[in-house]
């Protein structure tokens, strides 16, 4: 009686795996490009273009407060008395304050009760980023 070698065969299927996970990725790359540019041309829309000419800054109320107490409002040097004049003028009730950074809470909260007085409700403080 003849027995059978047993040969142990190997097949080395490892580097085919990478293959088929490329081939997968690509067949999902490319249906949903397919889906993509099939959106784009489902609606005949001719979408608007536009360009700016020229633009245009909003008047924007500043007033800078410098370490010796002096006020600049719109690039007017005016003094503390006067600001509740310029401020009545001011119809969108926004404004922006930078204050110098040795100026004292004190001098700051002067200038703000004077806001609050004339109702100015849109206040934005400048400051550096540290």
């Amino acid at each position: 009686m003849k027995l059978k070698n047993k040969i142990n065969k190997t097949y080395n299927d490892d580097n085919l795996l990478p293959l088929v996970n490329i081939i997968f990725l690509l067949l999902i790359f490319f249906m949903l490009a397919g889906v993509i540019a099939k959106q784009k041309e489902m609606y005949d829309i001719d979408l608007a273009s536009a360009v700016i000419d020229e633009y245009v800054e909003k008047d924007k109320h500043i007033l800078f407060i410098k370490s010796n107490g002096q006020v600049i409002f719109n690039d007017e040097a005016i003094t503390i008395k006067t600001l509740d004049e310029k401020l009545k003028l001011i119809d969108d009730k926004t404004i922006t304050i930078a204050a110098d950074k040795l100026v004292t809470t004190g001098k700051l909260n002067n200038i703000l009760i004077k806001l609050n007085k004339n109702k100015i409700s849109n206040v934005t403080l400048l400051s550096n980023e540290k």
